[in-house]
């Protein structure tokens, strides 16, 4: 058992999952990442799936770098970094862990929620959660770092960033925070450990808040792309109907929906 903000981590139930590293408060768990993926790859060894936790990052980022708070105790911040299997479709995994988290935290809290392309969660339009995926090759082996972050305890107006909320604040009652990240990591290494990848497409269209035909305006390169929304490809990129015919977005920030 492993102390964590409100109670403890129970680590003997995993499969998957080898190492768990805690940490009261570091710059970021994805940059952590990054160093053990080179000390491994420099030492020519085999890095074991392992999670980073920490009760508060102070340099946290996400997507194109930017700024994501993450204050002492009061959310779930945490990287998963593994070593993908041969033909694991990359561009996949980010939407299918938003998904797991997404799986986990709903039916923990009972929350609606619903996701936003590429790999943000949403509630009633207010962003929860984000997951950001980042990967390096050398030879034959990738591994991957996908970093989790979610609003748990306080309110939107404590987090001073626009269209944001808390589950706390959704709930209206501050949820149980080692209880919650308990689900999320039981999810992410049930969900390792027969991967599905051929069908997480479709189930995170299923729980999409963009509906066939929604009007979508994607900021790419510093370019604008709208259309109407027709779905996913299979691997995982917004398909969109433009007036000069169906466009594919690989990247890119859903501004207008």
């Amino acid at each position: 058992m492993i102390a964590f903000v409100d109670g403890e981590i129970e680590t003997g139930r995993w499969r998957v999952l080898e190492n768990y590293v805690g940490f009261h408060a570091i710059p970021s768990s994805n940059a952590l990442a990054r160093e053990l993926i080179e000390t491994y790859f420099a030492e020519d060894q085999v890095l074991p799936t392992s999670v980073i936790v920490a009760e508060a990052q102070t340099e946290a980022y996400g997507r194109g770098g930017r700024a994501w708070l993450a204050p002492a105790g009061r959310g779930i911040y945490l990287t998963v970094v593994r070593r993908a299997a041969e033909g694991e479709p990359l561009s996949v995994v980010p939407i299918a862990v938003a998904r797991w988290i997404r799986e986990a935290l709903a039916e923990a809290t009972g929350t609606p929620i619903e996701l936003k392309w590429p790999n943000d969660l949403y509630v009633r339009r207010r962003k929860l959660a984000g997951v950001i995926a980042e990967s390096r090759t050398q030879g034959d082996d990738t591994y991957i770092a996908v970093g989790v972050g979610v609003n748990v305890l306080g309110s939107a107006g404590d987090l001073a960033v626009a269209n944001a909320t808390t589950l706390e604040e959704e709930m209206g009652r501050p949820p149980a925070m080692s209880a919650l990240l308990q689900a999320v990591l039981d999810r992410l290494d049930h969900e390792l450990e027969a991967p599905r990848w051929e069908d997480e497409v479709r189930q995170w269209e299923r729980v999409s808040l963009h509906r066939p035909g929604d009007v979508l305006t994607v900021r790419r390169n510093g370019e604008d792309v709208t259309g109407r929304y027709v779905g996913l490809d299979r691997a995982g990129f917004l398909r969109l109907q433009t007036e000069s015919g169906e466009t594919v977005v690989a990247s890119g920030e859903v501004a207008r929906w």
